[in-house]
Order: structure tokens, then sequence, then C-alpha cells
């Protein structure tokens, strides 16, 4: 597998961090804040809600997936995102897993020919346009293999615990076959938990009496066995 990114193979997690996902039903859904608040945490809004749309990356041979559906505890995935349409300004990004912790190491993009980074020119055009993208991507044989594209909405409850909730999930395969449209996710909505590897017993003790089970929950995953020819 070609790595954009080394991985830290040190066991301390500085820079990394814990999320807990709850993929919920639409009548979970609207029953999740009042649990929320009964649990006394109470979420305020930091950002305005935006559209994300991500571009996912892997081998002919979806190495990526398979390491992903495998459990590996060490497993990455690439992808470029952007927000709402503006396709001008995207961001490299690759998730580095390291057991049930994880990182993320990115870079900004400039795409002034706005180029689309759902095909292999496309993406040959936004790397050759961002003369400090690291080199082992551009020689890496990886492909646009998925595209996603959901509604997410930004909270904060506490100092180090965020929470995001995302909605209306759809999925595009771009590899091997491309399709024309878009496919709906079978998720109502996946609420997630993010905070730093060293607040984990805090954090967790915070939201553990919510009445909803955790799950594994992978976009990338999910997208590519819910477009599967």
């Amino acid at each position: 597998m070609n790595a954009l990114f080394t991985p830290k193979t040190s066991a301390v997690l500085e820079g990394y961090r814990y999320e807990i996902k709850m993929p919920l039903d639409r009548m979970q859904y609207e029953d999740f804040l009042p649990h929320l608040y009964k649990a006394g945490l109470y979420p305020r809004a930091p950002y305005p809600d935006r559209r994300i749309n991500s571009v996912y990356y892997d081998t002919a041979e979806f190495s990526d997936y398979i390491d992903n559906i495998s459990g590996l505890a060490a497993r990455r995935k690439t992808r470029i995102r952007w927000y709402n349409d503006d396709l001008s300004k995207l961001t490299l990004e690759q998730k580095i897993k390291a057991g049930k912790a994880s990182r993320k190491e990115t870079e900004r993009l400039t795409n002034k020919g706005l180029a689309k980074p759902h095909t292999k020119k496309g993406l040959r055009e936004i790397l050759a346009e961002n003369d400090t993208t690291l080199e082992t991507l551009r020689m890496a044989p990886l492909f646009p293999v998925l595209e996603v594209q959901y509604d997410r909405q930004y909270f904060m409850l506490d100092t180090d615990l965020r929470m995001t909730i995302d909605l209306q999930q759809k999925f595009k395969r771009l590899h091997p076959a491309p399709v024309s449209s878009f496919v709906n996710s079978p998720v109502y909505a996946v609420v997630e938990f993010k905070y730093p590897a060293p607040e984990r017993l805090r954090m967790q003790a915070m939201i553990q009496c919510l009445p909803f089970r955790i799950f594994r929950h992978s976009k990338y995953v999910i997208g590519l066995e819910s477009t599967a020819p």
C-alpha cells in the first residue's frame, strides 16, 4: 500500500483523537437532542452548517478498503475535500488510524482551473498546480473510487468535546465503472463525538448514558458497499 504520509509508530498518542459514532434512524434522530439535554449536555454551534464533498482515492485493488473492513489496527484513507460548491479551495487529507485513535494529515490545495478531483485526469491537473504536494501521492497508483456528499452540523459540548451530525449522505462510485447518479445512504443520520486521546476517559464518561448504540461507521466503506454493482 502506498502511503501519502508516514504514520507515527510511537505509542504516544499526542495529536491523535478518538471518534465515537452513533448511526441513527429517523426516529432516533428526532429523540437525540432531548436525550442530550437529559445527560446535561447543551450543544452550541460554533460554525454554520455546510455541505461537505469528498472524493476518496485507493489503489486499483482497493487496498485501503480491504484494510478497513479487515479491521487492521494501522490503516488509512486518502481523500480530497471541499465545502459547498467551491472547487477552487481543496483540502488533501489522509486519515491515519492507530487502533481506535486517529489523526489527520492535511494540505491545502489551490485549484484555479477548477479541475475535477473525481477523475484521474483532474487529480493530475490539481497536483500539477500545487508544487508543495508531497511527491508520494504523485507517484502512487491511486484512483478516484468514491464521491461522498453530505450536510454537516457542528457543535461544541465541552472545551475538548466536539460533536458533528451528518445528514443527507449520498454516494457515487467512480471506479472501476463510474456512474452518473448518487445513491442515498441507508443511514439517516450519523452523530460523531470527537475528543483528544488524552481526554478519553473523561469524555466517554460524559456521553456513556446516551441510549444509542455505538458502531464503526466509515463513509468510505458504507459508500462502496452501497454502490456495489
